[in-house]
């Protein structure tokens, strides 16, 4: 299909946007990367030891460590075995031989505080730009989006099925 010839590629503000978003998340995305790169982690490795740290008790399953972050199973599982090997968390069977238990350890907690500032200052620093009110539509704009796209995932699995 040939484009009309009064197309404009700059005309089409909400692709614009889009293309923003992923840049904006890619650079966001590097730069938390340089950040924690000196402790050899990843957003995702800093992620779930926040998330074990504001657990009751310390520890989560594997699907509730997915269900709390929104990522699949297998990359839970990846991302635990690194934090493993560098004894930030522990880990155990649980009552259901299939389930695992992971608890964040001692060297975690404290690794964990030292990355707090780094990456919570650097965010606060970029977001600090936004005003809160600003910020809370932005946020709901988000997660609209996010449930959205989720929405055309789920319906095109559907149609493929």
């Amino acid at each position: 299909m040939a484009l009309p010839r009064n197309f404009k590629l700059s005309a089409d503000k909400r692709t614009r946007l889009g293309s923003q978003l992923l840049r904006l998340s890619k650079r966001y995305e590097r730069a938390l990367a340089e950040r924690l790169s000196r402790w050899k982690l990843s957003t995702t490795h800093y992620e779930i030891l926040k998330v074990l740290y504001s657990a009751p008790d310390y520890s989560l399953t594997h699907t509730q460590l997915g269900e709390a972050m929104g990522i699949t199973l297998p990359s839970i599982t990846l991302a635990v075995k690194k934090l493993g090997a560098l004894k930030l968390v522990g880990h155990q069977r649980g009552e259901d031989r299939r389930s695992r238990i992971v608890s964040l350890s001692v060297k975690g907690a404290e690794t964990l505080s030292v990355l707090y500032e780094t990456y919570e200052g650097f965010a606060e620093d970029l977001f600090s730009a936004i005003p809160d009110k600003s910020a809370v539509q932005v946020e709901k704009a988000i997660a609209r989006l996010l449930s959205r796209l989720s929405a055309m995932e789920e319906s095109a699995q559907a149609s493929a099925a």
